[in-house]
């Protein structure tokens, strides 16, 4: 009886300490009972302790969730889990206001080049992205960025002083810690847009761009980030499943996002992208939500369209299920229907004035430009000159006369009137290859470079790129629009003069003709004036360039410019034989873009000439990425348009501008 006792002992014993030890795991891991994972990037971040930031994941509870980073957005897909290989996990800690991340990187071929070579895609690389705010009307993103060894921040923030990052690399890959500061509260139950990006260079120059969340572009595209969600232990997770219906939309794929909403708490909204056959799966806490597909402004071939948000709808998700939801059907909402059937500016009077105010006012509303500044020619002269919105969207200063707005590309044709002037008094040859005035040392292992003339540069046929140290074509063989050739052209015309590059643009071009508003490089009086621009509504925060560019650093406003336009017009400055040149087209651009395929269009000496039934216009656009603008005057009619706005959309403005203002409303093909 004592033996059998004392196994009945043993045994209760045994399956006692079983039962404790599965209630104690329990109660210390819902996070992996509870947590559903999806394609979809949702994911849940617990309390924690304070953690030490030193890239050694071991304190981090080993059952945790772990997210996987694998959408190969760019470049090749990893050959197998041992190329290259990413998943995180999450914690917060409430007292500290503090978000902690740990990253796991496998990686057999680890790449990082020199800070003077260094590039997002030539090396191994992280990204971070934030947005802190999270409106659901849309908030300024940060990326935090680690290229080899050079961190930089862009977007709402343009430093790390909130974010600290440590890792830990060894032969197969590398452990990442993020500290993350937030200024927001920390609440349970709130959530977060957040992303992150593991990139791989390898030897074999393959390259791999892994995200979590699905899209680039992250920091204008709010949407394309992931979501995280604060939860306590033990909150319960449902999963909601659906469909939107994109068969009314282009042919070409959109990305489209579904949001949801808790009606409890507003402060607990997730938003994702869809997938390629317009499928969702969402995991979320349980609970009352609406969900809808809000409005967006996407790009296809090059121009830029609204799409309708949906009517919400709610309905209320459980541990086993929802509600039934149906197909979200989503649409492009039509254009802004404003051009008038003849250019404005024929008959110009107060009723045009209060015309074109309501157009611009429309393109502004419809395609989200934050400002504009706009100037119109007539009889040779500015008959009208207005300001529109706000220089930034956050803060809503309203834009003014000396608001000054990033002239991007505008800035070649001011930089070639300089070089044509030079040329006029024999300071340079336009027909002289520039390495017999400054060779060009990072090109010496292209012989061909040697023949680039400044005429070359001008016109658009140097063999450069736009942007990159190479030869892509023979120089004078074929039209090949490059801002490389013009900053290279900038360096001979200061070797030449021997003159700070802005000191001979003063001295040649903005004291002969009384200029002013025309800023080249970064100063107090520019950062005073300046506006912001935008990426889909967002300020993008990218900063003044330090130095002149003369491809592409003018800042300037329309009355202003209107002065350099009407100099060309009045034939100012430069020899007869000279603006014979300037104004002529010497290489078609390519005809994809012409407004008329009958009419051709190309580039002049720094200047595009285009063919027109009013006669010839010059004329010349910029894209900064985050400013768009355009000049062009009618040289017979002695009229024309200067638009710069301070937004990516601003394009849909200044491309409809030869229509709304001298030719009338084009019937589409």
């Amino acid at each position: 009886m004592k033996k059998f006792l004392s196994r009945c002992q043993v045994r209760l014993f045994f399956y006692t300490y079983l039962f404790f030890s599965f209630l104690i795991t329990s109660c210390q891991n819902p996070k992996k009972n509870n947590i559903i994972v999806t394609d979809d990037a949702i994911a849940y971040a617990f309390p924690m302790s304070k953690i030490v930031l030193d890239g050694d994941l071991s304190e981090w509870p080993k059952d945790m969730t772990k997210y996987q980073i694998n959408n190969a957005e760019l470049g090749k897909a990893p050959k197998n889990k041992e190329d290259f290989e990413g998943n995180f996990r999450i914690g917060y800690n409430v007292e500290q206001n503090e978000l902690y991340i740990a990253m796991e990187i496998s990686d057999e071929s680890q790449v990082v080049q020199s800070s003077d070579m260094s590039f997002w895609d030539n090396q191994d690389g992280l990204e971070l992205y934030i947005n802190e705010k999270s409106l659901k009307s849309g908030s300024p993103v940060t990326q935090y960025s680690e290229y080899g060894n050079d961190r930089n921040a862009y977007g709402a923030r343009t430093s790390w002083d909130n974010v600290e990052m440590v890792k830990n690399v060894t032969e197969n890959g590398k452990t990442v810690e993020w500290k993350v500061t937030l200024d927001k509260k920390i609440e349970k139950g709130m959530s977060l847009g957040i992303d992150l990006v593991a990139i791989d260079k390898d030897r074999d120059k393959s390259f791999t761009w892994l995200s979590w969340g699905r899209g680039t572009q992250k920091v204008s595209n709010p949407d394309r980030l992931g979501n995280i969600i604060f939860i306590a232990e033990g909150t319960d997770i449902g999963l909601v499943k659906g469909k939107v219906d994109t068969s009314n939309l282009h042919s070409e794929p959109i990305p489209v996002s579904v949001r949801m909403s808790n009606l409890e708490n507003e402060k607990m909204w997730v938003q994702t992208v869809i997938d390629s056959l317009g499928n969702f799966s969402v995991p979320l806490p349980v609970g009352d939500y609406k969900i809808e597909v809000p409005t967006k402004i996407v790009e296809i071939d090059y121009r830029f369209h609204r799409m309708a948000p949906t009517d919400p709808i709610t309905f209320s998700l459980r541990k086993d299920g929802h509600d039934p939801l149906p197909s979200l059907e989503v649409k492009m909402l039509p254009e802004p229907d404003v051009i008038p059937s003849k250019g404005l500016l024929h008959d110009f009077d107060d009723d045009s004035k209060k015309q074109t105010d309501q157009i611009v006012k429309a393109y502004q509303e419809h395609y989200n430009i934050p400002g504009v500044s706009l100037a119109l020619i007539k009889d040779g002269q500015v008959v009208y000159h207005k300001t529109y919105g706000v220089k930034n969207s956050v803060t809503s200063e309203l834009v003014d006369e000396k608001t000054l707005f990033e002239a991007a590309s505008i800035t070649k044709p001011v930089f070639a009137f300089v070089v044509l002037r030079l040329a006029d008094r024999n300071i340079i040859n336009l027909d002289k290859p520039l390495h017999e005035y400054l060779p060009f040392e990072q090109l010496e292992k292209y012989p061909e470079y040697k023949k680039i003339t400044a005429r070359h540069v001008l016109i658009h046929r140097s063999g450069l790129p736009n942007w990159g140290i190479e030869m892509i074509n023979e120089p004078g063989e074929k039209y090949g629009y490059s801002g490389e050739g013009f900053e290279y052209l900038k360096r001979v015309v200061v070797k030449i003069t021997g003159k700070p590059i802005e000191q001979v643009l003063n001295e040649e071009l903005i004291e002969p003709n009384d200029l002013y508003h025309m800023e080249f490089s970064d100063s107090d009086l520019l950062r005073k004036v300046v506006s912001d621009g935008h990426v889909r509504n967002h300020p993008t925060n990218w900063g003044i360039p330090q130095e002149a560019g003369m491809a592409f650093s003018m800042h300037t406003e329309a009355k202003a410019f209107a002065k350099y336009a009407l100099a060309i017009l009045e034939r100012k400055g430069l020899k007869p034989t000279t603006y014979n040149q300037f104004l002529k087209i010497h290489t078609e651009s390519n005809p994809e873009f012409w407004n008329d395929p009958n009419k051709a269009e190309g580039a002049g000496l720094g200047i595009f000439i285009r063919k027109t039934d009013y006669g010839d216009t010059f004329y010349h656009g910029g894209n900064n990425g985050d400013f768009k603008c355009q000049f062009e005057v009618y040289d017979k009619l002695k009229m024309g348009y200067i638009i710069y706005t301070n937004s990516d959309t601003g394009s849909e403005l200044t491309m409809d501008a030869w229509q709304i203002f001298v030719e009338g409303k084009k019937q589409k093909d």
